[in-house]
């Protein structure tokens, strides 16, 4: 559950957006699950001969009152607001469920007072999914207590994360958030960002982004090796350098070719997600290594073959041998291993990497895996750089293997890919049990996560697996070996052949 706090001066305005048709037509059914008083007394009505228009004037006073009270005295910003949100994997909950959740909620912040003070009015309203799909609950509280005392607020940003993890506990919701648990935090889309995705019909440029970068990570033995993924893979890559050193790189930013003469929407690295700034990527190289200005500017891909279909289909097969013995050797892995940060985060890069080559619109069930993963990988804010790991070093030889072979042609090739598909998957619930063994809660729901997202192909796939020949099975060598040469670097382009899962 994410809660999200804002702060206003006037609860008639914000009772108009809640019962008004919302940013996105999404306000469907705007109605009471909860109050300070019995919700069927604080119900505004609908006045069906005023064309539908919500009286809600006799709300807005209900709410006002003890702010009047407290006249100046009072906070000025005093209506506080707090929408409730659940992923949409989690679902939706009843109305019952919503305003149990919500009084368990101002209880614990301290709005419904004690035996020393008395409480707030308050609120709680819900209106139908988000424009992203999510169920949500809006609380609205009024900053004064019932005799018009001020209350004035401390951390409540960060109270109100602790009370949803202990929420989350107590109505056995899952915890999709590794962020409340001191991992990077990743950016959340703007509402600009979220309508020209759904004018478009396509996904959010960020999170293409976003993918692009950690796919191009997957392998890369130094930051130049990185800088020319990123530039093969079409993105547009810019540096930020010191005021006294222009040739020292300090941060980066990165963009989609525009189509039809617009301009590039920029994006800097840890805007995109927190594991993603230049500080955190550079941790995985040495400081020799670091690139300078000219060379981020000389960096290129180098041209690499075209490989035949046989070719294609001998990667993929390799590739899934060897994810498959991998994956067998991460539950021989104890908890706790030092190994498991580094294996985490080349696990969520490989399967960027699967998702750009499977789904290149950025759309579908292995693309929202692959985002729910690299939340389960996201390391802690604290930690700034992780032990080696030979697990995580084949993993990046495998994710090197897929990005020479690229995209499926036809549906005979797109049956081997899938049972590469169908061996990530593995990989991901064996990350997710282990996330859930080191008692990494929120980890393990993003991990728990990424694995459900994938597990209707995992079970579509798995027959089809069993009739495809491994490499090992024709007579080929070590099952863990994939080829590693340059790899083929995937288009930017958001429109793409999906056929490879059909």
């Amino acid at each position: 559950m994410i809660p999200k706090v804002t702060y206003g001066s006037r609860v008639r305005g914000l009772l108009e957006y809640l019962w008004g048709p919302g940013k996105a037509e999404e306000h469907v059914n705007p109605h009471l699950v909860a109050g300070y008083d019995d919700v069927a007394l604080l119900a505004p009505e609908r006045h069906e001969r005023d064309g539908g228009r919500w009286g809600l004037d006799n709300l807005a006073a209900r709410l006002d009152a003890p702010q009047i009270a407290a006249g100046e005295r009072g906070v000025k910003q005093y209506v506080w607001q707090c929408s409730l949100s659940l992923p949409a994997q989690e679902g939706q909950l009843d109305d019952d469920t919503w305003g149990r959740i919500a009084g368990r909620f101002v209880q614990e912040m301290g709005f419904t007072g004690d035996a020393d003070r008395a409480g707030c009015r308050w609120i709680a309203v819900r209106h139908g999914l988000s424009a992203k799909g999510n169920d949500h609950v809006h609380l609205v509280v009024t900053l004064a207590t019932e005799d018009g005392a001020p209350v004035w607020l401390r951390q409540d940003k960060r109270r109100s994360q602790q009370v949803t993890d202990k929420i989350e506990d107590e109505f056995g919701l899952g915890k999709w958030t590794p962020g409340r648990a001191g991992a990077t935090r990743r950016p959340e889309l703007t509402r600009p960002e979220v309508d020209r995705a759904r004018r478009s019909g396509l996904a959010p440029d960020r999170e293409l982004l976003r993918r692009q970068v950690r796919a191009a990570l997957a392998g890369a033995d130094s930051e130049t090796d990185w800088v020319a993924r990123m530039k093969g893979a079409g993105l547009l890559v810019a540096t930020r350098t010191a005021t006294k050193d222009v040739d020292q790189v300090v941060g980066y930013a990165v963009a989609l070719r525009p189509s039809g003469g617009g301009k590039p929407r920029w994006f800097a690295g840890r805007n995109l997600d927190g594991d993603l700034s230049l500080t955190r990527i550079r941790a995985r190289w040495s400081d020799e290594g670091r690139a300078t200005a000219g060379q981020w500017a000389d960096a290129h891909s180098a041209e690499s073959p075209r490989l035949r279909g046989e070719d294609r289909v001998a990667v993929w097969r390799s590739s899934a041998a060897a994810l498959e013995a991998i994956s067998g050797r991460l539950r021989g892995l104890p908890p706790g291993s030092p190994q498991w940060p580094a294996v985490a985060r080349a696990s969520a890069e490989l399967l960027a990497g699967v998702a750009m080559a499977t789904e290149p619109s950025g759309q579908g069930p292995i693309t929202r895996a692959a985002d729910s993963l690299a939340r389960a990988a996201a390391p802690r804010r604290s930690t700034r750089t992780s032990a080696a790991s030979t697990v995580a070093a084949e993993l990046g030889r495998v994710a090197d293997a897929l990005l020479l072979a690229g995209r499926a042609r036809d549906g005979g090739e797109a049956a081997v890919l899938l049972a590469v598909v169908v061996q990530a998957a593995r990989l991901v619930v064996a990350l997710a049990e282990l996330r859930a063994a080191e008692r990494q809660a929120h980890a393990a729901g993003a991990a728990a996560a990424a694995a459900a997202h994938l597990m209707p192909l995992l079970q579509q796939g798995a027959r089809h697996v069993d009739q495809i020949p491994t490499q090992t099975q024709t007579g080929a060598a070590d099952r863990t070996t994939v080829p590693s040469p340059t790899p083929a670097r995937p288009s930017a382009h958001r429109e793409g052949d999906e056929r490879a899962l059909r």
